[in-house]
Order: structure tokens, then C-alpha cells, then sequence
């Protein structure tokens, strides 16, 4: 018998966390190569129909909204499904979301005989939103983030992930039909991400709640502060991994080369900078101040409204997440998206924060479609990074009420 099949034996817990951070790296791979342009697509394409930025935001973030609906709806019976076991949801998840940027970039290839490219995106939209809802990350695996045999892997891990959103736009600019390329290849590095899934023992989580049940208790005065929280930074991420990413496409000339080495750029100076952040936190004992997290939070957001330059997207993104404080909606920005409990399942409170970040998503889709029809695109888009820094900092606030009662 081999010496690494006896070590696996020896210690089985160390092995199934091996397998569960292979398929995070695979996924997160996956995710920042297609995510990171995904919806930069969609817009690009509204505008290139309708020569207008305004209505191609509004088809836009119609089509984010849609998915969020989506989500909204089917978080509920997932997690009630989760009574089988995590390891269905993951395998279901991760096909969806294979699927979505499959049949996007389908779809942007005029695929299906000259179909509406619209119901194509609907599609897409709907796709994505199902797979928000189905995945749910074991909590085993975040357990084992402390293990410090590990400490230095995952470190390796992000400086790769960040390199992809590099890797894509280039290809945008040096290759043909780059954007097939890219969604097809982030669905194939998705589906490989199954293979060390399969490795890993199911485990079924409880929910105790029935369909309806669920949405009762989501407007339950008791549970207000938890679904505020959660809208508030439902609210931030929109703006985060949607108008945000827009406007800096829009900043950058729309240049998918220059954005996707921005964008590898920031995600590497996070890797460096958290560190310094963290230990600068610990040595003068500012974590644990509301006060400095608000601050540190909201002055991210408002620098991103003196950005007019490559180098400020730069250096606005990379303080803004590095100074970012722990919260339980969290925001990866390595894989462009955000989950609630860092997307691990631990009971129902977790559903109703997955499902009051979509109502905070939908919500500013709404908001800024308003602003859009009622003021200029300069002012609409300075509201919303105001809107969001107010959000990031009232979700702290009330994150930090909440968490001695709840958790």
C-alpha cells in the first residue's frame, strides 16, 4: 500500500478535506474566469441591439434581477432538500451553473436559429439564480481552513484564481470568438470540479421549516434585524458584482484586456494587503470596533467615487476589499460572488439570510433602474456607490446587534 493511501487512512478527515478544497479551487477557477464577465457580456450586448448605455443597464440588471427572483424562490426547497445530503446539492449546483454560462454563450453565438437572444439570457439569468440557491459549501470544509498543515496551500490557491480574470481578458483581445472560449472553459473547469466532489462522504444537514413556513418566518418581526442585515448587504453586492464592474468597463474604454489585468492586479495586492490589514488589527486591537469597521467600509466605497482611471479602480478595489471586515454574508471576491455563512448550510437562519440577500439585490436593481430613468448616468451611478457604502455600514451595525442573540 502506498504511503499517501496509508496517511489517508490514518487520518480520513485530513483526506476529505484534501478533495473538498480541490473542488473549491476548481469552482472558484471556474467562477472567476466566467463571472468576472459574465454580465459585462450581457451588457455589451444590449448596447451593441439598442446603441443606448441607459437601455442597455435596464436590460441588464432586469436579467440580474430575474435571477435573484430565482433564487429568492428556490432557496427554500433547497435547503429543505438538504435533508440528502450536501453532497446532492453541490453535484446539482455545480451543473447548473455549467449549464447557465454554457447556454450564455450559446445563446451570444446566435446558437438556436435566430431565437430572441433575450429569452437566451432570461435563461441564463434563471440558471444562475437556481445555482445560487442549490450550492451550499459543507461546513466541514470551512472548519478546515484552521488546519495549519494546510496554512500555506491556500495562499497558492489565490494567487492562480486571481490570475484567471488576466488570463480572460486577454484572451478576449488575442483570440476569436474569445467570449465562447472563455464561458465554455470556465463550464469545463466547473465540471472537472465534480471529480474530487465524488471522493467526499455525504453528509445530510436538518431544516425544519416547509416551503411556506419559510417565508413567514422571513418577515417575522423576530428575525428583522437578521434580514435587514442581510438586504443591506445583498444591496452592497449588487452594486459590488454588477453597476460596479459596469462602470469600471465603462472607465477602461471597454477594454476587456485592460479590466481583466485590473481586476488580477487588485485580487493579488488583496492577497498582500489583507495580511498586513489583519496583523495591524491584532497589534493595535481595532477588529472588534464597529466604529473602524464602518469607517474602513464606507471610505471604500466613497473613494470609487473619485475613480477615473485604471490606477484609481485599482487602488479603490484593492483597500476597499482588503479592508473589508469579517461578516456573515460573505463576499469572495477572488470568485466575484457572495453567500451567506460563507455559503456553508449550519441551520434555517442561513436560508433566510441567502434569501434576504436577494431582496437587497433586487432592491437595488430597482433603485437604480429609477435613477437611470430619472437622472443622468454620472449621478446614478455615484447614488448607488453612496447607497452601497450607507448599506455596507448599516449591515455591520446591525450584524454586530444581532450576533449576540442569534449566534
Amino acid at each position: 500500500m502506498r504511503d499517501s493511501e496509508m496517511e489517508n487512512r490514518k487520518h480520513p478527515t485530513r483526506a476529505r478535506f484534501g478533495y473538498l478544497h480541490a473542488h473549491r479551487f476548481l469552482i472558484r477557477s471556474g467562477l472567476s474566469i466566467a463571472n468576472a464577465f459574465a454580465w459585462i457580456f450581457v451588457f455589451q450586448y444590449y448596447f451593441i441591439q439598442t446603441e443606448s448605455i441607459s437601455l442597455a443597464l435596464i436590460g441588464t440588471i432586469a436579467m440580474y434581477a430575474l435571477s435573484q427572483v430565482a433564487t429568492l424562490i428556490l432557496t427554500p426547497i433547497s435547503a429543505a432538500h438538504l435533508r440528502r445530503g450536501v453532497k446532492h446539492a453541490m453535484v446539482y449546483g455545480v451543473l447548473v451553473a455549467s449549464s447557465a454560462y454554457v447556454y450564455l454563450g450559446a445563446t451570444l453565438a446566435d446558437s438556436f436559429n435566430g431565437n430572441p437572444a433575450g429569452w437566451g439570457i432570461a435563461v441564463f439569468a434563471l440558471l444562475i439564480g437556481a445555482y445560487r440557491a442549490l450550492y451550499w459549501i459543507p461546513y466541514q470544509l470551512e472548519a478546515s481552513t484552521d488546519n495549519r498543515e494546510r496554512s500555506r496551500l491556500p495562499i497558492v490557491y489565490e494567487a492562480l484564481i486571481a490570475l484567471m480574470p488576466a488570463f480572460a481578458g486577454i484572451t478576449m483581445m488575442t483570440v476569436d470568438f474569445a467570449y465562447i472560449r472563455i464561458l465554455f472553459g470556465g463550464a469545463v473547469i466547473l465540471i472537472l470540479s465534480l471529480v474530487p466532489i465524488m471522493k467526499v462522504r455525504d453528509l445530510p444537514e436538518r431544516f425544519s421549516w416547509h416551503y411556506k413556513e419559510t417565508f413567514r418566518q422571513l418577515f417575522r418581526e423576530a428575525h428583522s434585524r437578521i434580514i435587514n442585515a442581510s438586504v443591506a448587504g445583498g444591496l452592497q453586492s449588487a452594486v459590488l458584482f454588477l453597476i460596479w464592474p459596469i462602470s469600471v468597463f465603462l472607465i477602461v474604454g471597454s477594454d476587456y484586456e485592460t479590466l481583466g489585468i485590473i481586476l488580477s492586479a487588485t485580487l493579488l495586492a488583496i492577497l498582500f494587503l489583507r495580511y498586513i490589514y489583519r496583523k495591524l488589527g491584532r497589534k493595535m486591537q481595532f477588529e472588534r470596533s464597529i466604529t473602524v469597521q464602518v469607517f474602513f467600509s464606507f471610505s471604500g466605497w466613497a473613494m470609487r467615487l473619485f475613480v477615473g482611471s485604471p490606477v484609481g479602480v485599482f487602488l479603490a478595489d484593492s483597500y476597499s476589499h482588503a479592508s473589508s471586515p469579517r461578516s456573515s454574508h460573505s463576499i469572495d471576491a477572488f470568485a466575484f460572488e457572495q453567500s451567506a455563512d460563507n455559503g456553508s448550510f449550519i441551520d434555517e437562519y442561513t436560508a433566510l439570510k441567502e434569501m434576504g440577500l436577494a431582496i437587497g439585490r433586487i432592491l437595488a436593481c430597482v433603485i437604480f433602474g429609477g435613477l437611470i430613468g430619472w437622472t443622468t448616468l454620472p449621478v446614478a451611478f455615484a447614488v448607488m456607490l453612496i447607497l452601497a457604502g450607507i448599506a455596507s455600514a448599516v449591515s455591520i451595525i446591525m450584524e454586530r446587534q444581532v450576533a449576540p442573540a442569534v449566534f
